[in-house]
């Protein structure tokens, strides 16, 4: 059925309203490129305010937008806060809360690689209770919580909002605002990892709530505890085992590979013997070389040939495989069929 008359323009005041109302969005501290924040840093160049920025970054089905929104922050921090104080964050009051739902405060200390969640306001966002039906106009707007007094220092620290609704179209909310943090030179923080859901086809999904304000919770409880420091690494190097073998790094020397970090274990490679230095002989006195047996991976060196008998060297070993043929005291043999044949190197 077509509306008309008067019906007609209320509906599209209606459809118009919602469009305006639709969502939620951080007031306070500013956000990246929100157009209704106040105390904002200079925008960065080639960027603009976004008059959506209460729009969702994406839904169980797609991913709209990068996580924060935008990925390029302001050149300067929003606004600095010392570790262990209590802040105070606030929402812009044209909202439409989609019943409440799970909202998260997190930081991020790699440039919004990952995040730490130093506060979670869980089922009733906004509301405070459970509501009797469902509800689009938020109860609360500004929520304060003490951050952690082991956060470490940073100035270019990156806070976020997160906010899974309880009704409507399944969606993922978030915002994010460049910070400084007053902490600990050397500190680090342990906590939650953020928990990302109905953010493409690849993430976990939480349904509907239908009045179920448990729903979702089992992921979160869930989470896994990620360690940040100030220095932006999510998580301390792993200390060596003792005893283990570390990997060595290789160098060039003279367009060869070379091992440039030793094994922290004792090598078992047997040490090349001295090169077999070179005897002079009587004219009439000849060396003798012999055919080897088959050859095995326990053959002498010399490329499967003998070594010389030892009273023409002061020396005789095996040496590895890898060494030149020519090591065997100045002597190459010819052809594998004339073993007794040596040209002698001058």
């Amino acid at each position: 059925m077509r509306l008309q008359g008067p019906f007609s323009f209320i509906a599209s005041v209606s459809l118009v309203t919602t469009g305006v109302l639709a969502h939620v969005s951080l007031k306070t501290p500013c956000v990246r490129y929100s157009p209704f924040c106040t105390d904002c840093p200079a925008l960065p160049a080639g960027q603009s305010l976004d008059y959506s920025i209460n729009a969702p970054i994406g839904t169980n089905q797609y991913v709209s937008q990068p996580l924060c929104k935008y990925t390029t922050p302001y050149a300067t921090p929003a606004v600095t806060w010392t570790a262990g104080e209590t802040v105070t964050v606030e929402f812009n009051p044209h909202a439409a809360i989609h019943s409440g739902g799970h909202c998260s405060f997190s930081l991020s200390y790699d440039g919004g690689k990952s995040f730490v969640v130093v506060h979670d306001e869980l089922r009733y966002c906004f509301l405070g209770a459970k509501p009797s039906a469902l509800v689009n106009t938020a109860a609360i707007l500004s929520y304060s919580f003490k951050l952690p007094e082991t956060l470490p220092s940073s100035d270019r620290a990156v806070f976020a909002w997160s906010f899974i609704n309880s009704s409507g179209n399944r969606e993922f909310y978030m915002n994010c605002a460049d910070v400084a943090i007053k902490g600990a030179s050397s500190g680090s923080f342990s906590g939650p990892e953020l928990l990302i859901a109905n953010y493409g086809p690849n993430s976990p999904i939480i349904p509907e709530f239908n009045g179920d304000y448990e729903t979702g919770i089992d992921l979160f409880n869930s989470r896994k505890n990620i360690t940040v420091y100030g220095n932006g690494a999510q998580q301390a190097p792993a200390s060596p085992v003792q005893g283990s073998y570390a990997e060595p790094q290789p160098s060039s020397i003279d367009g060869l590979s070379a091992v440039s970090t030793l094994p922290a274990i004792p090598s078992m490679a047997p040490t090349p013997p001295a090169p077999l230095p070179f005897v002079e002989t009587s004219s009439n006195v000849k060396p003798t070389m012999v055919p080897a047996p088959l050859v095995t991976s326990e053959a002498p060196a010399y490329h499967g040939y003998a070594a010389p008998s030892t009273a023409l060297f002061s020396t005789v070993s095996t040496v590895p495989t890898s060494l030149p043929a020519a090591a065997s005291g100045g002597y190459v043999a010819k052809s594998p069929h004339a073993a007794s044949k040596c040209v002698k190197h001058m």
